[in-house]
């Protein structure tokens, strides 16, 4: 947002706002207000969840409103837990530090449960089964058909994003590859639109997403998963309370059959891959 003053009596005015910004903002992280509950409530009345907003249709940015599932079901957990909430923008690779530091209380943004990652945090159940799965051009979607074994070919260029589980699965699974790394997932969809990588692996939700939104593109997303995934919330392993508060939310909204309206909601062909299980 930005301050246009339109008549200040003195240069003071603006020297204690800006001064008042810069004391409050902090500068690893986005802060966005979304408040459930009237009010100013204290610090420990908020829920602030962490989240990294291009990864639609779990969360993502549409009119510059923070959307999708996982933003729907913050929303509802803050309810739940009798917080206000508060979303906070932290880069991917950024996020698991700074809820060990206390700037966040909760990651939800389509985080995968991974071994390597429980020896940090403390993960809720797992709301949603996953996987990866690869987005090809159209043109191409004959050369990938058969899953992960079409990936071993070596002159096939395949593009992940940084940090994420299906960059570890190309790495570790599919050594001979000719990889590329991306910080972000428009940028490896970009990469496969102009011919700079043949297929980009990333998850479910995502690659779904990619291929509606680019259909008149040529991109298609290939209908074989590559692996099988379970996402679930980050929480401090200290944290208990928390993690018993959105163990219990989960439960219920299980129990209500809400889960998978909300995940078909937001993934319509989720069914077509993989049954809804929380193993």
């Amino acid at each position: 947002m930005i301050f246009r003053p339109h008549r200040l009596k003195t240069g003071k005015i603006l020297i204690y706002f800006l001064l008042f910004a810069f004391l409050f903002i902090p500068a690893a992280c986005t802060l966005t207000d979304d408040t459930v509950n009237d009010g100013n409530p204290a610090e420990k009345d908020i829920l602030k969840v962490g989240i990294t907003p291009d990864a639609p249709p779990l969360i993502y940015k549409f009119k510059g409103e923070i959307t999708g599932l996982e933003a729907e079901l913050a929303r509802e957990l803050a309810q739940f837990s009798g917080k206000s909430l508060r979303f906070i923008e932290v880069k991917w690779n950024e996020q698991i530090p700074a809820l060990l530091s206390g700037k966040t209380d909760i990651i939800m943004s389509g985080m995968t449960i991974t071994d390597l990652r429980r020896v940090r945090i403390a993960f809720t159940k797992p709301y949603l089964v996953t996987g990866q799965i690869s987005l090809v051009r159209r043109k191409d979607l004959y050369r990938f058909g058969n899953g992960l074994t079409d990936l071993m070919n070596p002159t096939i260029r395949i593009g992940t994003v940084t940090g994420t589980t299906g960059d570890y699965l190309v790495r570790e699974t599919v050594a001979r590859a000719s990889s590329m790394q991306f910080r972000a997932p428009d940028q490896a969809v970009k990469a496969l639109m102009d011919g700079s990588i043949d297929v980009f692996v990333y998850d479910l939700p995502m690659n779904l997403y990619f291929g509606s939104q680019n259909e008149s593109k040529g991109l298609v997303p290939v209908p074989v998963p590559l692996s099988r995934e379970f996402l679930a919330w980050g929480v401090r392993t200290e944290d208990k309370n928390l993690l018993d508060t959105a163990n219990r939310f989960i439960e219920k909204l299980q129990q209500e059959k809400q889960l998978q309206e909300k995940i078909q909601k937001w993934i319509p062909f989720y069914k077509n891959f993989y049954n809804q299980s929380q193993g």
